[in-house]
């Protein structure tokens, strides 16, 4: 069930003219970056009123964190599925590339625009359009997602099948080869780049 900013549910053309209103700013958002991108535009898109926008979001910032909520659910339900598997430490790292990488492909434009805001560089005055509370909200996001892969890490160090390793290091420098490659779109066949990044964090490239 959906509902609105008021916490009523919304009947099926309401989802609908939501779901419409959020395709449109994930467009937008992902063209224009977060200062530049208006509500007005993204009401033209939308092909709707001022007042249907305002009536599910409060304002651009609201709209925007909802549109990355909601595109984030089914990727942190992966990434949870995979963590509590019964899988060993092993294959939950490759399955969690995987799932990373396909994600990040597909969102790399909009979750440019957010990383960029939430490191404080929104635009040419490199100042960020979110004030410093609204920056940690999205870096918790973050810190959730990098958080299950310091999980699988840590079960893989507790059950003697990675050595000992700074955990939370380990985990932020596997995220950051994954982000950087999805971001300069040159992952290939995403099912052959995930099994060499993996092969690369596990193993290395250097022969033994």
């Amino acid at each position: 069930m959906s509902y609105n900013r008021d916490g009523l549910a919304l009947g099926s053309e309401s989802r609908s003219k939501r779901q419409q209103i959020l395709e449109a700013a994930y467009i937008v958002f992902s063209r224009n970056g977060y200062h530049r991108a208006t509500v007005d535009e993204i009401i033209a898109l939308a092909d709707t009123g001022k007042g249907t926008v305002y009536n599910y979001f409060v304002n651009k910032e609201q709209l925007f964190y909802t549109l990355i909520k909601e595109r984030s659910i089914p990727f942190e339900r992966a990434l949870e599925e995979i963590v509590v598997s019964q899988e060993p430490p092993i294959k939950k790292i490759k399955a969690m590339i995987k799932v990373f990488l396909e994600f990040y492909i597909v969102n790399a434009d909009l979750w440019r625009v957010m990383m960029h805001e939430v490191r404080g560089f929104g635009h040419d005055d490199e100042t960020s359009s979110f004030t410093q509370e609204q920056r940690e909200k999205y870096h918790q996001g973050f810190h959730d997602t990098i958080g299950m892969l310091e999980k699988v890490l840590a079960e893989g160090v507790s059950k003697g099948v990675f050595r000992e390793c700074d955990v939370v290091k380990c985990a932020h420098g596997l995220f950051s080869v994954i982000v950087m490659l999805a971001f300069q779109k040159i992952t290939g066949d995403v099912e052959a780049c995930a099994q060499m990044i993996a092969d690369m964090f596990l193993y290395g490239v250097a022969k033994q």
